[in-house]
Formats: structure tokens, sequence, C-alpha cells
């Protein structure tokens, strides 16, 4: 993608092209912020660079080249804004780089989702707007199924900002992700149980102002504090024992060890299971059995090993057990996608075209209605996933169920 930057912007109009997301407001190449100062300190982002230099440099032999600091200026301007392109199923087929879109900041709670029809870009807005304001519009740029720890340092290292909004600091969100299931089978709430000293769950802002509109920019090392649980500071355990503090009900040191042991096995296989195109079906139904009663149902661990196990069963074309990974991954989907997000609208797709695939239509075509009324907001009924994929199946249920 270098080569083709450095290509273009030889070229005539390379500098001067203006890509437009409003009739008058335009962004260009040099709008683009280059990160100079945080790539320099990056020293994994140096090393990439570095070798990067040596193929261009072979690569491009017969065209003059940048100097090394323009050429880490047009590095850090790709790396940092651009967009991986992905397909209907949301997964990342390349990458790109869209001028005007890069206008749109982040936030772990977006109005506004990006999906692509072919290399076509396409902003929707996912919560009502009283006018358009370009500076308002906030998109995720990452994979919202984490601890806040995870999407932070994610965030900081790949993007070089901390982010502070509501979602990553909300005491109300963050008591879930790695909680214990309470013991009473009638109550739902979570329990925290520290099960990693070293485990941290949230990075907080120390400085007041540090942070705009959710966010703190060039944020160092010493600017923020770890939190390695779901409470404010106030809050740090002292009691002799843990208990549920919905219901009161008491944990046993057999359950604490139970919970802790769980924790650790289930990290180690999503570490595992990271990245890859193999169907875990054995180990994410080992793991899951184990989870039962332990683990709360929106733990993130148990939600990502649900995902795993889902995508799992459909590429094995085990259709029993995915409808009951789908039903159960569906709150996870909810807590941490948002009611409105285009993969919470696939689950739904894949687990309606499941069902009518076992001809189960009265639950198809609740499920593939979900879908429509998701995908028809984040993707528009002009899209081929919503015309050739989701409006046939949703038809052919309804006309199966009459």
């Amino acid at each position: 993608m270098l080569a083709k930057i450095i290509n273009r912007l030889n070229r005539g109009d390379g500098h001067s092209f203006r890509s437009f997301y409003s009739a008058t407001s335009f962004r260009m190449w040099k709008d683009l912020m280059s990160h100079y100062p945080n790539l320099k300190a990056d020293k994994k982002r140096m090393d990439h660079f570095t070798s990067l230099c040596v193929v261009l440099y072979e690569f491009l032999k017969d065209i003059s080249l940048p100097n090394t600091v323009e050429l880490m200026g047009l590095y850090g301007r790709m790396v940092i804004n651009s967009f991986m392109i992905l397909d209907t199923d949301m997964n990342s087929i390349g990458t790109g780089i869209y001028l005007a879109s890069s206008i749109v900041d982040h936030s772990c709670e977006p109005n506004a989702v990006v999906t692509f029809d072919g290399k076509t870009i396409n902003i929707r807005a996912i919560q009502n707007m009283s006018y358009l304001d370009w500076n308002q519009i906030r998109i995720s740029y990452i994979d919202m199924m984490k601890t806040p720890y995870e999407r932070q340092n994610e965030l900081l290292s790949s993007y070089y900002f901390l982010c502070g909004c509501h979602r990553c600091i909300d005491g109300n969100q963050v008591k879930y992700v790695h909680a214990a299931k309470c013991l009473n089978e009638n109550c739902e709430a979570p329990v925290k149980i520290t099960w990693n000293e070293n485990c941290q769950l949230v990075l907080r802002p120390v400085t007041e102002g540090s942070t705009q509109n959710g966010v703190s920019n060039g944020i160092q090392n010493g600017d923020f504090q770890k939190q390695n649980g779901g409470c404010d500071e106030e809050e740090i355990d002292n009691e002799e024992f843990v208990y549920c503090k919905e219901c009161g009900t008491k944990y046993t040191e057999k359950h604490v060890e139970a919970f802790i042991k769980i924790m650790e096995f289930t990290k180690q296989h999503l570490k595992n299971m990271e990245g890859s195109s193999v169907a875990y079906v054995d180990v994410c139904n080992y793991c899951l059995d184990r989870h039962e009663g332990v683990l709360h149902p929106l733990n993130v661990m148990h939600a990502q090993t649900l995902d795993h196990a889902f995508e799992a069963h459909v590429q094995m074309q085990l259709w029993e057990k995915a409808c009951v990974y789908a039903e159960r991954l569906i709150p996870c989907f909810r807590f941490y996608h948002g009611d409105k997000n285009p993969l919470l609208g696939l689950l739904y797709l894949k687990y309606g075209k499941i069902l009518l695939y076992k001809m189960d239509l009265e639950k198809a075509v609740a499920q593939l209605k979900l879908a429509e009324k998701i995908i028809k907001t984040t993707h528009g009924e002009s899209h081929p996933l919503y015309r050739e994929q989701l409006v046939p199946l949703l038809q052919q249920a309804l006309a199966e169920a009459d």
C-alpha cells in the first residue's frame, strides 16, 4: 500500500486531491496525522518500517523516494488512518485509505458503523440525530468483545490514544467482564473473584482534563492508573471471604479455586484458538461444560468461547449444537457490541438460516426479522447482504411458514 501511496502522491493531483465528506468540507492527504513522535518511540512499528524500507528501495529503485523522515510520515499516516476492508461476513479482506472517512473518531459506544460494498465504504448512523455533525460521529476502531483494559491497550498501541469513554470506565460494565456466576440459582448478579493479581481490567486517566470527548490524546505511560477490578478505588475488597453483593451467598475456598482454575485454562485455550482457521469443536465444548454454573453468562472469556464454539459448529455443520450456542451468544453480543451492530445482525441471520434449514419455521422467521431490523440500519436496503441474502431467506421462511 505504501508504494501505491508514493506513486499517487508523485502524480499531479496526489497532494491536492480533495475527498469531500459534505458539500463544502473535505480532507486532503496532508490533513492526516502522522504521529511521528509516537512512531519513533514504538519499537515494533519502527522494526516494521525498517523492513518495509528495504523492500521499497528494492521494489521502487528506479523511482525517486522521499527521504527517511518524509517516508516515516507517509508510513504513519498509512497505519493510523487505514481501514480494514470487510466482506459481507465482516471478515477482513484488505486495507485501504479513505480520506474523507478518516475524519471519524473512535468510541466504544459508537453512534455509527462502517460497512463495505466491495471496496466502497459506507458509514451509517445507528442512533437518531437531530442534525448531521461529522465532529460528533463515532465508530469503533476495534473488536468490542474484550475487557476495557484490552480495548484501551489496543487503541493505545495501535492509534496512540487512551479511550476514556463511559463504557470503558463505567463500573457497571466492568464488573461483568471477569465475573463469576452467583451460586444462588435465582440470582443473576455478577460476583467478583480476583483470579489473577496482575490482570488489569481498566486504565483510568489520572489528571482531570486529560480526556476530550471521552478520549485522551498522546497519553504517556505515567498518565493513567491501572485498576484490577470492576469497582471504584474506594471499593477495594478487604473481606475475609467472597460473597455475592446482591444476595449475600458465600463462596467456599473450593468454589474460588474452581473459578480461578477455569479462568486460567480458558485464557490459555482462547490464546491457542486466536486467529486459527481450525474448528476447535471439542476444545470449545470442554471449556463450556466447565464454565457451566461457574462463569457468569456475560463473562468475556465465556462469551469469546461461545463465539468460537458457534463458528466451529457451523463450520462442521453440527446444526443442533450451533443453535444452542447461538441462543447463548446473542445476549453476549448485545452486551458487548450493542443492539444495532452488524455482527449482531449477522448472528441473527446465520441463526435464522440454520433454523430454516432445520424447518423450525416460526423461530427462523423471528430471527430473520431481527436480522432485517439491524441490517437495514447498518447496511441499507441496497446492500448485497440485505438484498441478495437476507430478503430471499426471509421470504422463503415466510412462504414455507404459511
